[in-house]
């Protein structure tokens, strides 16, 4: 199988299983678990799990002040705080409208490059943040899937992940971890996602997680099997393929989540959801692409 089969595989494989966490989320609140909770308990059975897997193949790197600050950083800014609020915000949305968060992601990215001085200022960035924002305006007015109402205020409130993913992002590529096997960097970045998250379940006053059973074991059992696997893939994908290659994910993410939204709880999206989702993505085409080279 050709190297090139292989890393769309693998990046179909990661957006596909990902898609799911925003029904797992439902799926947890359902069943009783406190969104830092949930968060925490899936970061730390997931980490537990690849530290054996890494200690097992030995593949253990060395400690280092750039390397935990990275596993912290991509932790809690990719896993611990957003899934902590996706998992709040479950609730009160469809799964499939959770999901659009991750269409908005690579243009918050763009904008935080910007504003930190490793991106330099396009026009094309502008037209895609002002395509995103549509998208966001099409979804929240009155009429529209979320009638604008109190989902409308939900959905505002998410839109503070694709910030945290954006931020992740930028600073992860500024950290620069040192190369590292991708099952240790995945082990080590969902370690760093339950660490970031102690402070918080302390002085909340929730640390630990609901007796398990029946009802609230399944939901934190999938989401920390997905992560550990996403995360595996996410870092090798990134070093066969490099960034720019994983950056399509955040479009088949989203399809997925669509897909899982309608397997578990038959949701249908609207027409309003639809545009939405074409003006986001077309704000990430206009965000992330290229600008042309002056001929000679």
């Amino acid at each position: 199988m050709s190297p090139a089969v292989v890393n769309v595989t693998l990046l179909i494989t990661a957006s596909a299983i990902y898609g799911s966490v925003f029904s797992l989320n439902k799926l947890a609140a359902a069943a009783g678990w406190q969104p830092l909770q949930f968060a925490f308990a899936q970061s730390l059975l997931a980490g537990l799990a690849l530290a054996v897997v890494v200690l097992v193949r030995r593949e253990l790197p060395r400690p280092s002040v750039r390397l935990i600050l990275a596993c912290l950083v991509i932790g809690s800014l990719f896993v611990g705080l957003p899934i902590t609020l996706l998992s709040h915000v479950a609730p009160h949305l469809p799964a499939a409208v959770t999901t659009l968060v991750l269409a908005l992601s690579p243009v918050v990215t763009l904008i935080f490059a910007m504003a930190l001085g490793v991106e330099r200022f396009r026009w094309g960035a502008v037209v895609g943040i002002a395509c995103g924002l549509a998208g966001i305006a099409v979804l929240v007015m009155p009429g529209s899937s979320l009638g604008g109402g109190s989902a409308g205020s939900w959905f505002l409130l998410a839109l503070l992940a694709p910030v945290m993913f954006g931020l992740g992002n930028v600073l992860s590529s500024i950290l620069r971890p040192p190369v590292t096997a991708s099952t240790a960097m995945a082990g080590g970045s969902l370690l760093g996602s339950a660490l970031s998250l102690v402070p918080l379940l302390v002085a909340t006053g929730l640390f630990g997680w609901p007796a398990l059973g029946p009802a609230t074991l399944p939901p934190v059992l999938l989401a920390s099997a997905v992560n550990a696997v996403f995360f595996v893939l996410l870092f090798e994908i990134i070093r066969r393929a490099g960034p720019t290659f994983f950056a399509q994910f955040n479009y088949l993410a989203v399809l997925a989540g669509v897909a899982w939204g309608a397997m578990l709880f038959d949701e249908r999206p609207g027409l309003s959801f639809w545009l939405a989702l074409a003006l986001m993505l077309a704000g990430v085409f206009f965000a992330t692409r290229a600008p042309e080279k002056a001929s000679a």
